[in-house]
């Protein structure tokens, strides 16, 4: 429990029925999945007691004053009460003199869910929500980098009762990195399509026409000495009309964790924190770089920057650079 006069806050996974519940933070994704959960729990809760949830949906920037007290007051059948306020960030000023008031008496039967994505409109009201103990706050930050989003896919997949490996939630989120209503979407597809333990395997069979020309598909091939596949996979992704710019990302990261780990002694667990990256991360790189030695990582290094520079603008063809680092990569002749 948070201190007295201080919001409890929790994960969009672990979100919980509360009198007020904020859902603040850009990322439009985390905070539906956080919305459908609560009226899950409603819903649930309603059932146990055998009386039916009243819901209603209210927008901050439409508002009309007085419309929230009007449905957070008990019905005639003593409803439990589910109310949506959207858009807290264009918010009118008779919403922000009408939540602050209820703020300070909100009926524990009811559950007012409050949506404010980004800026200071309702700086005011936030603050005064964040000094109620009762209440509760989703943070809902953009998924940019790529852990966060391979941590929602766990997340989303452990709600249903699902287990993915960590090579196939890499894999998953490679496919739809671009987009996160997609990657919600092909995590309901395994859900409803593979009833055990989700696989490499199972990625490659529902969407191996999105994974198998990706930038750490073919920073694997090409490290892992495999000159052929690699070119292939480049070439491919050309004609697809993927951009150089990620491929090449993808690569350097890889590379840079080789040469961080190469000759080091310690467990991935031990590294894990000292170089950045996941366990399983640290034992992925700790294998490629047994082909590699530390003069050769280092060389390596050095050449994806000069590629990374040449595709952003110092090369005329961006496409060749890339594919003239890749077959370096995977032949290991890099130069000096």
């Amino acid at each position: 429990m948070a201190a007295k006069g201080k919001i409890q806050r929790a994960r969009w996974s672990q979100v919980r029925l509360a009198p007020i519940v904020l859902l603040s933070g850009p990322e439009d994704l985390l905070a539906d999945r956080a919305r459908q959960l609560l009226r899950v729990a409603a819903q649930q809760q309603a059932s146990d007691q055998q009386q039916e949830v009243e819901f209603s949906d209210l927008d901050a920037r439409e508002y009309a004053s007085g419309s929230l007290l009007s449905v957070a007051s008990p019905s005639l059948f003593a409803q439990p009460r589910f109310i949506w306020v959207d858009h807290l960030e264009q918010m009118t000023d008779a919403f922000l003199s009408d939540a602050i008031d209820y703020i300070g008496q909100a009926d524990p039967d009811v559950t007012v869910v409050l949506r404010h994505r980004k800026g200071v409109r309702g700086k005011k009201l936030l603050t005064a929500i964040r000094d109620v103990a009762s209440a509760l706050e989703v943070e809902c930050a953009e998924l940019k980098r790529d852990d966060d989003k391979q941590t929602f896919v766990r997340e989303e997949l452990q709600l249903a009762g699902r287990r993915i490996d960590p090579d196939a939630a890499r894999a998953l989120v490679d496919a739809f990195s671009a987009d996160t209503t997609e990657l919600a979407a092909a995590c309901r597809q395994l859900v409803a399509d593979v009833t055990e333990n989700i696989t490499r395997a199972d990625i490659d069979r529902y969407f191996g026409g999105r994974v198998e020309t990706t930038g750490f598909a073919i920073a694997d091939a090409a490290l892992a000495g495999q000159t052929a596949k690699a070119l292939v996979l480049v070439r491919h992704a050309g004609q697809q009309g993927m951009n150089a710019v990620p491929i090449v990302a993808a690569i350097a990261t890889k590379v840079r964790l080789m040469a961080a780990v190469c000759e080091v002694h310690a467990s991935p667990q031990q590294l894990a924190s000292r170089v950045g990256g996941a366990p399983w991360q640290i034992r992925r790189a700790q294998q490629d770089a047994a082909r590699w030695n530390p003069v050769e990582l280092g060389r390596a290094v050095r050449a994806v920057a000069d590629t990374d520079a040449q595709i952003k603008g110092q090369s005329v063809d961006g496409g060749y650079a890339l594919e003239r680092l890749v077959r370096r990569l995977a032949t290991r002749r890099i130069g000096s």
